[in-house]
């Protein structure tokens, strides 16, 4: 069963029911203040980049937070190497 995601609401309710402030969550993920604002706010879908982080560690987005970009496309090409060597 695929977990819940939450509204911008419940996750700003969610971020505040921990004691943490906007400042402190970004300064968690790396990210500016203003991002996390902003995806909270809605102005930021959380598609890409530090957005998508925010949007992810909230809850309000599915998706996997990559610690860094060169290593997403080292296992996409790993992976891509193996499907290859699998087919006869």
């Amino acid at each position: 069963m695929a977990k819940r995601l939450l509204t911008r609401a419940e996750a700003y309710v969610a971020l505040r029911r921990t004691g943490r402030s906007v400042t402190q969550l970004a300064r968690e993920l790396g990210v500016g203040r203003r991002t996390v604002s902003e995806v909270l706010a809605g102005r930021k879908l959380g598609i890409y980049g530090d957005a998508h982080i925010v949007a992810v560690a909230l809850g309000i987005k599915d998706g996997v937070i990559v610690p860094d970009p060169i290593s997403t496309i080292a296992a996409l090409r790993a992976q891509d190497r193996r499907r290859t060597r699998m087919r006869p």
